[in-house]
């Protein structure tokens, strides 16, 4: 006997000690009325497992989000909360919902002390909000044990679980979240073909700001790499520098550069140092988890020290003219200026 409370109590959701006295014996129709009366003070009442597939449907139908934040739509049909857990995900609301209960089999054991074991499934009343059953199971199952006493039979536990089997909608209620969801559909591919747009335009007026029409001038720098010859444009810089036994040439458009601004640092043999710093565009590849398929292209920004000289003077003359006409460059392209 023992052993079997202890069992018993282990698996319970909830369990409550008996105060009245018991029954001359228990039949379904008692069996029904003391589960369902245990049941309607315990949380099944407002907590609703989701159905294989609910949370995805429900994000689909912007009721959360992919983190399970509710949103204004699901709040409004008196949801409160989604909680995922290791056993499932559970709609939490502000209202209850009523619970049918019908006992499948009572059985009488023997574990030193008599106890009847009345199994039963359970389901919720159809009245349930439309917005709920298409995301929810329809009820689940259990067990409730009653033990004989010296007065009688009397309550002594139960156990609650959640079946998988989704809540039946009605033909009207499948035709409006089909409805619903053509129109989700369609939305968002009138906001998809904007975002395209949108895009297309933008790499229209980033490849504009990357032709360059006027020259402001070339600049001669002693850099600590060798001799560099630079010239501004209004597109951004262009610079050829001495290599081992040849030219090496590279540049850097205003579109990749955020911000521009001078440094220095001490070095060997105090010697002083200045660089312009360059805030610039850093790209990287984003895949798709688990495919290796290029999924969309990833921007951050780095900082880089340029154009290293002991020449402050020539540093300084390159400055000036590169920062006025990257600020220019941002005021004329300020819709794709980052």
């Amino acid at each position: 006997m023992i052993y079997f409370l202890a069992v018993l109590m282990s698996l319970s959701l909830f369990w409550t000690p008996v105060s009245f006295a018991g029954y001359k014996d228990i039949d379904t129709k008692i069996a029904e009325q003391e589960i369902y009366s245990h049941i309607m003070k315990e949380d099944a009442m407002f907590t609703f497992r989701l159905q294989k597939g609910g949370f995805e449907k429900g994000v689909a139908q912007g009721m959360w989000d992919t983190d399970g934040n509710l949103t204004a739509k699901a709040v409004s049909s008196k949801l409160k909360s989604l909680k995922r857990t290791g056993t499932g995900d559970f709609l939490i609301s502000s209202q209850n919902a009523d619970i049918k209960i019908k006992i499948t089999e009572i059985k009488e054991m023997n574990l030193g002390m008599k106890f009847k074991q009345a199994k039963f499934t359970w389901q919720y009343h159809s009245e349930v909000p439309s917005f709920w059953k298409r995301f929810m199971v329809a009820g689940g199952h259990g067990y409730a044990a009653f033990a004989l006493g010296n007065d009688g039979w009397r309550y002594d536990g139960m156990e609650l679980g959640y079946s998988e089997e989704p809540f039946p909608l009605t033909g009207t209620e499948i035709d409006e979240e089909r409805k619903e969801m053509q129109q989700i559909g369609a939305a968002k591919g009138k906001e998809e073909e904007t975002k395209r747009r949108l895009q297309l335009e933008r790499q229209k007026r980033i490849e504009e700001s990357k032709k360059a029409g006027k020259s402001y001038g070339t600049f001669a720098l002693s850099t600590r790499g060798g001799q560099e010859s630079c010239k501004v444009s209004d597109a951004g810089v262009t610079c050829q520098k001495d290599g081992n036994n040849e030219k090496q040439s590279y540049s850097i458009m205003f579109v990749d550069i955020r911000d521009i601004r001078k440094t220095s640092y001490p070095g060997p043999d105090s010697k002083q140092y200045y660089a312009i710093e360059v805030t610039m565009r850093e790209i990287k590849r984003a895949y798709e988890e688990g495919t290796g398929r290029q999924d969309s292209m990833n921007t951050s920004w780095r900082n880089v020290a340029q154009w290293i000289s002991e020449s402050r003077d020539d540093l300084d003359r390159f400055l000036d003219v590169l920062t006025q006409f990257h600020r220019e460059w941002r005021a004329k392209f300020s819709d794709i200026a980052e």
